[in-house]
């Protein structure tokens, strides 16, 4: 299942930042955003029959707490900021490479912090690696 879980972000993230590049320029990017999220809406409602067979979903959602407000949140910041990066003019080759790289190293400081994940010596290469991943990917292309 940790491969098939990380091939569906995979995917995912390749189908949506196709997409994300692809919506009209004229297109209101709220109106845009919530219409991703009518289609999200549908396509979640498609997986009960698969993922969430015989789920009480009374008692399921008495588990969620202040942590799933947080995942809402995060989750427009990401569809409206992609959208909005694509506009300004950034390529779809070098901005997810650019927020991701950024994103693993903001969250490695913050799993070592409030979650005592260690940083090994092969995170702190990795750290390392993404930040001189950075500085190639935004740094002026002389070609």
């Amino acid at each position: 299942m940790m491969w098939v879980s990380i091939a569906l972000v995979v995917v995912g993230n390749i189908v949506y930042q196709l997409g994300q590049r692809s919506i009209p320029r004229d297109a209101n990017p709220v109106v845009a955003t919530l219409a991703a999220y009518l289609i999200a809406f549908a396509v979640t409602l498609g997986t009960i029959p698969f993922l969430a067979r015989g789920v009480a979903f009374g008692s399921a959602w008495q588990k969620l707490d202040g942590s799933t407000i947080l995942v809402g949140f995060g989750i427009v910041a990401v569809e409206l900021g992609f959208l909005l990066v694509y506009r300004a003019g950034w390529a779809i080759s070098t901005a997810p490479l650019l927020a991701n790289a950024i994103v693993a190293v903001v969250l490695l400081g913050i799993g070592a912090v409030a979650f005592k994940e260690p940083i090994t010596v092969a995170r702190a290469a990795g750290i390392v690696l993404c930040l001189a991943g950075l500085w190639l990917v935004a740094r002026p292309s002389s070609a």
